[in-house]
């Protein structure tokens, strides 16, 4: 099938992408761009590149490094008309590409580093992108949580859904988990190969689960997430999960096949085999415990801490105990160790 070019464009990225034509041999839907290399169908609502550029790297490394020479030799040989080497006050107009496509990247700024919907409202973020290009006028926070993040969701979505399609089998992994107000979730993750072998991680959601964590009302949470993303079970080689009983209840309810995490239950053996030897171990513990409360609570003897550091030619870290996780205790002792053996962090503790 012969694909029709996108018109009034000098991007060089789309001369490895075309558009189905209509029965007269006309463009006719521009959200959907296929790749001349592989056929395969990329969404590319707006005109936007980012997931054209992503298809190429990840699925034409060779074609996508050429094309990243050819945009660098066409940038640094370009040169500006001198009507534009001089300030324009005329701003970009919201159906404008040019707007479009700085919106997007401020969108994805604030969703992959987790930033909040007001910081396109704080002064030095506005001043900042004012000297990159003084047309460009940035949306409020309304319109970026209301209907620039769903856009990009439902982008990312689509994304997705296309290269699942593609999966002969995956695996899972899930967890229940709560956030610090307390609110609990329940997070999905596939794992598959990708079409040239690569292993690919998805983290496809994060669900909220109100009611109370039975076996039903997990399963019922994994099987809407399969659902939702148009995966077949029969698909699944294994759902590696923690050792709960009700989310092995859960996994046992919908016929999954199960792994349980290794992590988990190496936590498990490493706790219990302290707990057995708590005789032996309490003291240990205790004054490694003490050592940690000592500095978090004092701020002159954080000051002290960082000196004797200095002085002894030891890494500056702080001290931090999570409990919680085996390895956490793995690494932290020894680290303790060095310091009781430190007379002047020994002193700085106990005077």
């Amino acid at each position: 099938m012969d694909l029709v070019s996108k018109p009034n464009t000098t991007a060089p990225i789309w001369k490895c992408f075309g558009f189905k034509p209509d029965e007269k041999g006309q463009l006719n839907d521009i959200d959907t761009a296929i790749c001349r290399l592989c056929k395969r169908e990329i969404a590319a609502k707006s005109s936007n590149t980012t997931n054209l550029r992503t298809h190429l790297k990840s699925h034409h490394p060779i074609e996508f490094a050429e094309l990243v020479k050819t945009s660098s030799t066409a940038h640094t040989s370009r040169q500006l008309p001198i009507t534009q080497a001089f300030e324009r006050t005329t701003k970009y107009k919201r159906d404008s590409i040019r707007w479009r496509s700085l919106t997007d990247s401020v969108t994805r700024y604030i969703a992959k580093e987790m930033q909040p919907f007001n910081t396109v409202e704080k002064t030095a973020f506005k001043e900042m992108l004012q000297n990159f290009d003084k047309q460009y006028e940035l949306p409020g926070k309304t319109y970026i949580s209301k209907t620039a993040i769903p856009n990009l969701y439902r982008e990312v979505k689509d994304a997705t859904l296309q290269d699942l399609k593609g999966i002969d089998f995956f695996s899972a992994t899930t967890d229940m988990w709560s956030s610090t107000n307390m609110i609990p979730y329940m997070s999905f993750t596939v794992h598959y190969l990708s079409s040239d072998w690569t292993l690919q991680s998805k983290c496809l959601e994060t669900r909220h689960v109100p009611e109370n964590h039975t076996a039903l009302t997990l399963a019922e949470s994994l099987s809407g997430i399969l659902t939702d993303w148009a995966l077949d079970e029969k698909k699944m080689s294994c759902i590696t999960t923690d050792n709960g009983a009700n989310i092995v209840a859960a996994v046992a309810k919908l016929g999954w096949p199960w792994l349980n995490c290794f992590g988990h239950n190496l936590h498990l053996a490493v706790t219990n085999a302290i707990a057995s030897e708590r005789e032996r171990t309490t003291r240990a513990l205790g004054l490694c415990r003490s050592l940690v409360s000592t500095f978090s609570m004092s701020w002159i003897k954080k000051r002290d801490l960082k000196k004797a550091q200095m002085e002894t030619n030891i890494p500056q870290h702080s001290l931090v105990l999570v409990s919680e996780l085996f390895h956490a205790f793995y690494l932290f002792y020894p680290f303790c160790l060095k310091y009781f053996i430190m007379s002047d962090i020994f002193l700085i503790m106990f005077c």
